[in-house]
């Protein structure tokens, strides 16, 4: 039953989330993306295309949709998630989802974003293996460091605040050359703007994504889940 009623919680929450998600990116995010492609380097495009074809979704209704797929299985992951951590509290009030889901979105993006922050087509980047392993281990320790933060005791809270700044003592990966592949200087004007507004447009959602999430997930536990208790 506990089973159940969370995958079903979790689905319905990703629906609804994962919808929010979509729109956003189609109207905020997806032009910024499109715009930055217009600045790369011919150097790039040409290797990209000497590279090994791989099926990507037609443009319109194709690409949009499996947008809100992919959206939808993420946030029904993150809802899991949340919604489980949720489970092994004894109750919870529909504001404090607001706080569960600024966690996660400290957690999962903040925290993360301070090191690597949001990036788009054009950028130069450190290794893909080095930045996923800092990425993760920065969201295992943030998540610990929020969770002892809040529910330990004043000893374990101090040792909570080390543990917050492990990753960020330990540094992100970064690249050899730092800017943008292509260096013409109106290009790199250009590409500054674009990343600057990518990354307040991507912060804006991901912080709202997360207060969705948070409140449904608080309110389909207290609803689907806690009453299970009562039930035993």
């Amino acid at each position: 039953m506990y089973f159940r009623n969370l995958v079903l919680s979790a689905f319905s929450i990703a629906i609804v989330a994962g919808l929010f998600l979509s729109v956003y990116q189609e109207f905020l995010i997806t032009p910024i993306i499109l715009d930055s492609e217009f600045y790369e380097v011919a150097e790039a495009v040409s290797e990209q295309a000497e590279a090994v074809e791989v099926w990507a979704p037609e443009d319109g209704g194709e690409r949009s949709g499996f947008s809100f797929l992919a959206n939808f299985l993420v946030c029904f992951a993150y809802a899991l998630l949340l919604m489980s951590a949720m489970a092994t509290r004894s109750s919870l009030k529909i504001t404090q989802g607001i706080f569960w889901g600024g966690a996660a979105f400290l957690s999962i993006f903040a925290a993360p974003a301070l090191g690597l922050p949001p990036e788009i087509p054009g950028m130069e980047a450190a290794h893909l293996e080095g930045r996923q392993t800092w990425w993760l281990l920065t969201v295992l320790f943030t998540a610990i460091a929020l969770w002892m933060i809040a529910f330990s005791s004043v000893a374990f809270k101090g040792v909570g605040l080390v543990i917050l700044v492990i990753p960020h003592l330990l540094g992100a990966p970064q690249p050899e050359i730092h800017g943008f592949a292509n260096t013409d200087p109106q290009a790199v004007s250009a590409l500054t703007a674009l990343w600057h507004d990518f990354i307040v447009q991507t912060s804006v959602a991901n912080a709202l994504l997360w207060l969705i999430i948070g409140v449904l997930s608080t309110f389909l536990t207290d609803k689907f889940i806690y009453p299970l208790d009562h039930q035993e």
